[in-house]
């Protein structure tokens, strides 16, 4: 088991410990509301733990994820079924950290990482880049706990009670954690992400909702589409509880999309080390239930799946695709599953359907949500410097580009030509 470190001392326990303990060993007094000391002003008091082992605190990250307020991304299914298979190919050293007060009640947990290599070290976001919105876990009374502007004191205690690192890059932040502000928008170094994420408020039911968003032109045309699609073969939109299932739609999805993915010349992200493991473990973990898979098939074809995750009445849509060398690709597959997906959201009583992180232009036809993310970049040293430069250079130049209408055609056309020569191998070789 791993110890609990704190600014105090450590403890050979990863349970919170007893307000009379903690009296003891702290000095806090009462209620725990105040704490005798220099800082006591500036400084929120909390017990700080922090653990390499997730197993260990299971128990209190489920109780604050349940209770408290996060993302579906800061849930222990998620980061664990992550680290499990992509993490630990990585080498990544897990540094979670959980905020205590002097009653023994978790106030935050913070999901942070160690990776990086013999030259520098880098603090991040538990969950690597398929954790769309980074952050941390907060108790309701956070807020009460941790007033506005104590948090940075707070961040500095945290960071000293991590492994040596050289560089903190916590990326994709959001403004807001859940209900409550995000106190990482505290911490300087922030800069704008050079992408957004989007979202659409649902009402109690699809008629109306649907009513709302498409003119009675698109409407129409929607019909006809379906129409025609019918004509092929019988349409019918299923959830899949059945783990055999689940990994079935799943393998169709990837292979959908590394054909989508060939003909935009862009790489296959499951070829990536982990991620087939990741998203088949995702589906089928017996301890969670936020995974929602499905498909749309026309005849016996399977012509679009979908992978979601459903969190504190969030639909997250996460991964899309469609086989376009089906005869009903023409007439849109990918769009007839996508309300499908959001009328069973409704139905199964969210609020919100969440498109996640991206500006396509489909999204605006249902968003009304736009959700801007956040960089935190904190170099140390010279070889803190040197391992920022090629993160925030990427970033920069992503955001460059995509805002500068000369460069981001140039961009998609070499993309185009890339693509070409691609597929063009491809059938050749299938030849």
């Amino acid at each position: 088991m791993t110890q609990m470190k704190s600014q105090f001392e450590e403890f050979q326990s990863a349970q919170p410990i007893g307000r009379e303990e903690l009296q003891e060993k702290t000095g806090f007094s009462g209620e725990g509301q105040v704490i005798q000391g220099p800082w006591a002003a500036a400084k929120p008091h909390v017990l700080l733990s922090v653990h390499e082992d997730m197993s260990e605190i299971r128990e209190i990250w489920h109780q604050l994820e349940d209770e408290g307020d996060c993302s579906v991304f800061q849930t222990y299914a998620w980061l664990s079924n992550w680290m499990r298979h992509i993490g630990t190919l990585r080498r990544v050293r897990p540094q979670i950290v959980v905020g205590w007060d002097a009653s023994g009640e978790a106030l935050f947990l913070f999901p942070l990482a160690i990776e990086g290599n013999l030259f520098a070290k880098k603090l991040v976001w538990l969950g690597g880049e398929l954790a769309e919105y980074p952050g941390p876990i907060l108790a309701k009374d956070f807020a009460r706990r941790v007033r506005p502007g104590q948090f940075p004191a707070l961040w500095d205690e945290v960071r000293a009670l991590l492994p040596k690192h050289h560089l903190v890059a916590l990326n994709r932040m959001t403004k807001r954690a859940g209900e409550q502000a995000n106190p990482f928008m505290e911490l300087g170094g922030l800069s704008e992400h050079n992408c957004a994420s989007h979202s659409t408020t649902l009402t109690a039911d699809w008629e109306s909702y649907y009513g709302g968003k498409r003119s009675s032109g698109s409407k129409k045309r929607d019909r006809q589409k379906r129409r025609k699609m019918g004509e092929i073969g019988e349409i019918a939109f299923a959830m899949h509880a059945d783990d055999e299932e689940k990994v079935e739609t799943i393998e169709t999805l990837m292979a959908q999309k590394a054909r989508s993915f060939a003909r935009m010349g862009v790489a296959n992200i499951f070829d990536r080390p982990g991620y087939r493991e990741f998203y088949k473990a995702l589906v089928t973990d017996a301890d969670s239930d936020i995974a929602r898979v499905s498909s749309l098939t026309v005849g016996d074809d399977v012509v679009a799946a979908n992978l979601c995750v459903s969190f504190n009445g969030r639909f997250y849509d996460l991964l899309a695709s469609y086989d376009e060398a089906s005869e009903a690709a023409r007439f849109g597959p990918g769009v007839v599953q996508q309300m499908e997906l959001m009328n069973h959201a409704i139905e199964t009583g969210h609020t919100v359907f969440d498109f996640t992180m991206g500006d396509e232009a489909y999204k605006a036809i249902w968003c009304e949500n736009t959700q801007y993310l956040f960089n935190h970049f904190d170099a140390k040293g010279v070889r803190g410097a040197i391992a920022a430069f090629p993160a925030r250079g990427i970033i920069r130049l992503k955001r460059f580009v995509k805002n500068t209408p000369l460069f981001c055609n140039a961009y998609l056309k070499l993309r185009s030509c890339r693509s070409m020569l691609t597929f063009g191998r491809a059938a050749t070789v299938s030849a």
